[in-house]
């Protein structure tokens, strides 16, 4: 369109008639765009034609008259005239619709490339204002976080300040805890103390009163007959019962009655309150009658079983009880416990004479010294009561020697099968496995003796072995292999009953949970070439438990 030029004006020199000039263009094509042709090929197209039409006008009139050719000439060149004049008016009016056309093709390329440029701006223009506005507000949301933060630090700072003040002063308070804690358990040993000088002090009056009794009852076998009617009455009266053997009587009744005699004559003899039952109600019970036990087993005669093995039967089921309740009732009868366990191993009082004399029979002495006195209870000569008095006094007493002769003569009675039995019948693993434990080094060896009997060949040994299936006592074996200074004895007795135990399927969950494997795999790449009847044990417990995996695959 820009380099279209503006049509010439057709020249018809050749014709005189012709004075006017046309511009005629093509239209425009489908597209709209119009396509201008040029001026000059234009004219000439029309002037051939022109000089055709009027060539054959000619040839055609060629024979006719020169009037009749002229006078049809002129009309011809006046008719052509009038055509061309309508052909250049409508090409002058095209040409005219054209350049207008281009002009407005124009503008609008130009506003085009006006908007272009414009559209470009705008969109920066808006951009930047855009980003000025993201980096504004990115501004006050990152002076407004610091400002946070700062807050924050400062709330932490105080916070720290806070919690190193509470610090100091909980380090401060602990500390003073831990003194009062010393102070308290000072005070408390001091406590037990006092409470068993004053334990001491009464057994000595009790004894002194004795004693003034025995010094009073000598002399008045002199009395003259006259004054022996005099006398009966206080003999009556020295032969009475102790009054705490009244209370042990009348709990023990009362208990009977509440528990049992009560439901055989209900309509629900088999079925008697639980509450009877529980172990609260037991302790209850039992905690009023061992104290006064105590005493009873000093007026008992030792060497009559009908009253001295039901009344120790009692005290060590009772013991048993106690165990399985909370601590504190075993620390409220601390001092009872260790006058019962003096009792059952010295057994060296004073008791009345229980002779069949009667009392108009010839004068005696109303009390004397007990000749069997050396023979009862823990030095009895019956297995059952020495047995049981052993049990007695390791649950009671903590004196070294004294548990070391226990743990003597108590190992030498496992010696029988009946001892055994009874070990098994009183459940007496418990007992011996609380001095396996690394703090009681020095009856450790003992205890394993004691465990290494009850494991041999005897009709007893599976029934032992059964109650070892324990988490309790493996949990003790785990700490004793554990320890760091070790016993070669110990290991190897241990390593017998261990090996014995890794037969029966039940206990492989107990080797995994306590890693008792890993162990006896340590202690095996540890053993010296004098140990090899300890590395022989070890290998077979390892090769039983793996068979036994083996085989559950």
């Amino acid at each position: 369109m820009s380099n279209s030029r503006r049509p010439k004006p057709l020249d018809f020199s050749g014709d005189s008639d012709i004075d006017s000039t046309v511009t005629p263009i093509n239209p425009p094509d489908d597209g709209g765009h119009g396509q201008i042709i040029e001026s000059d090929s234009l004219s000439d197209f029309y002037l051939h034609e022109v000089k055709h039409k009027k060539h054959r006008k000619k040839s055609q009139n060629y024979d006719a008259d020169l009037s009749d050719e002229e006078h049809h000439s002129k009309s011809n060149m006046k008719e052509i005239y009038r055509e061309l004049q309508t052909i250049s008016k409508k090409l002058k009016d095209e040409n005219k619709i054209l350049y207008e056309r281009e002009q407005k093709v124009k503008e609008r390329e130009r506003m085009v490339s006006i908007s272009s440029a414009s559209v470009q701006t705008i969109t920066n223009h808006a951009v930047r204002q855009r980003i000025q506005a993201i980096e504004e507000k990115h501004r006050a949301e990152v002076d407004t976080l610091q400002q946070a933060l700062r807050e924050k630090g400062k709330e932490n700072k105080r916070l720290k300040d806070n919690f190193e003040t509470l610090k100091q002063a909980n380090d401060a308070l602990k500390q003073e805890l831990e003194t009062l804690q010393a102070e308290h358990d000072k005070l408390e040993k001091q406590s037990v103390s006092v409470q068993s000088r004053l334990t001491n002090l009464q057994r000595k009056q009790e004894f002194a009163e004795r004693q003034k009794d025995l010094a009073l009852a000598v002399p008045k076998q002199k009395l003259p007959k006259d004054a022996e009617e005099k006398s009966k009455p206080a003999k009556q009266s020295k032969l009475a019962l102790p009054v705490y053997t009244f209370d042990v009587m009348g709990v023990l009744l009362d208990w009977i009655s509440d528990a049992h005699l009560r439901y055989t004559v209900t309509d629900q003899p088999s079925r008697p309150a639980e509450r009877y039952f529980s172990p609260e109600y037991v302790q209850e019970k039992v905690l009023k009658i061992l104290p006064s036990s105590v005493d009873l087993l000093r007026e008992f005669p030792g060497h009559n079983l009908r009253i001295s093995l039901p009344c120790i039967q009692f005290i060590y089921w009772s013991l048993v009880h106690i165990e399985q309740g909370s601590g504190s009732q075993k620390s409220s009868l601390s001092s009872t416990l260790r006058r019962l366990g003096e009792e059952m191993y010295r057994a060296k009082t004073v008791r009345f004479s229980d002779t069949d004399k009667t009392l108009d029979s010839t004068p005696l002495p109303l009390v004397k010294l007990d000749k069997n006195k050396d023979t009862v209870y823990f030095r009895s000569t019956n297995l059952h009561v020495r047995l049981l008095s052993s049990l007695i006094i390791l649950k009671t007493l903590s004196q070294v020697d004294l548990l070391a002769h226990v743990f003597d003569v108590l190992r030498n009675d496992l010696k029988s099968d009946i001892a055994k039995e009874l070990y098994l019948y009183y459940h007496a693993t418990p007992v011996i496995l609380m001095y396996l434990k690394p703090v009681n080094k020095a009856f450790m060896g003992a205890a394993m003796d004691i465990f290494l009997h009850m494991s041999s060949d005897s009709p007893f040994q599976q029934s032992f072995l059964e109650g070892c299936s324990n988490e309790t006592w493996f949990r003790t074996i785990a700490m004793v292999l554990r320890a760091p200074s070790q016993d070669y004895k110990v290991l190897e007795k241990l390593s017998i009953i261990l090996q014995k135990l890794s037969k029966m399927k039940s206990n492989r969950k107990y080797f995994e949970v306590y890693t008792i494997v890993a162990i006896i795999q340590e202690l095996l790449r540890g053993c010296a070439t004098d140990q090899a009847f300890l590395a022989l044990n070890l290998k077979s417990i390892l090769f039983n438990l793996t068979a036994e995996c083996s085989n559950q695959i």
